[in-house]
Order: structure tokens, then C-alpha cells, then sequence
């Protein structure tokens, strides 16, 4: 009897623990940074409103990295001159905030995957702040 008793708990014991084991891998909750973010984007397509002005971003890149907590970024405008800092996502992922010497770019409506990367910018324009959509690709 009573090692019938031992072996039932010894069973209990031993299915209970594996539930508690973190078996597929799932990354921890503090590591909120989506994986398909962290590489370099060139420009597919940008519009402004219905006009494709793709071709004036032909040097346009995006590098977004991390490492050890620190997330930095390295955008080269389409003029080709470069702009560093660090950046940050909402947790629902839908915006992305550059931010350099005190200034910040906003990313909105942002839409990531692992082959393309969209968002909506404001960029200063002949007549003021115009609304630009972005669709990115991997570099």
C-alpha cells in the first residue's frame, strides 16, 4: 500500500512539473522588440496622397538594430546625408519613434513583416508638412 501511495506521487510530481516548463521557446515578456524589425530597409514605394515619388528615395535606408537593451537606428535621408539615435515601439506596434538630439520622428500606422515594412511620415515639403506613405523592403 504504501508503495502504491510513493508511485502516485512520484507520478503527480512528475507530470505537474513539464506544464510548468516553457517547452516552444516563446521569447520572455520583457523582449517586446519584433525580430523582423532588426535589419536595413531600402525604399519599394512612397507616395504622397495618390503621387508615386519613389524615385526621389532611391538613397533613402533604414537600419534599425538592437543590442544589450539598447535599441539605435541609422537613417539616411534621401538627400544621402545620415541621421543616429536611438528608437522605440508602442506595444502594439504600430508606431515607431526616432529619436535624435532631442528631436523626434514619428512613425505611424506602421504594418511589419519579414519581407516589407509600411508606415506613414511627415516630411517638410515645399509648402509645408506633407504626409508621406512608406513601403519598405530588406536592403
Amino acid at each position: 500500500m504504501r508503495t502504491s501511495y510513493i508511485w502516485g506521487l512520484v507520478m503527480v510530481i512528475f507530470l505537474a512539473f513539464p506544464a510548468c516548463k516553457n517547452s516552444d521557446n516563446t521569447p520572455t515578456p520583457g523582449n517586446t522588440t519584433n525580430q523582423n524589425l532588426l535589419k536595413t530597409w531600402k525604399v519599394s514605394q512612397v507616395l504622397e496622397g495618390s503621387l508615386n515619388i519613389t524615385s526621389e528615395f532611391s538613397q533613402y535606408r533604414l537600419m534599425l538594430n538592437e543590442a544589450n537593451g539598447n535599441k539605435d537606428f541609422t537613417l539616411v535621408q534621401r538627400d544621402g546625408t545620415s541621421i543616429t539615435g536611438s528608437w522605440g515601439i508602442s506595444t502594439d506596434e504600430t508606431t515607431i519613434t526616432l529619436t535624435t538630439n532631442g528631436n523626434t520622428i514619428t512613425l505611424s500606422g506602421v504594418s511589419i513583416s519579414a519581407s516589407e515594412l509600411k508606415y506613414t511620415a511627415d516630411e517638410q515639403g515645399k509648402a509645408g508638412a506633407v504626409s508621406l506613405a512608406f513601403t519598405l523592403v530588406p536592403a
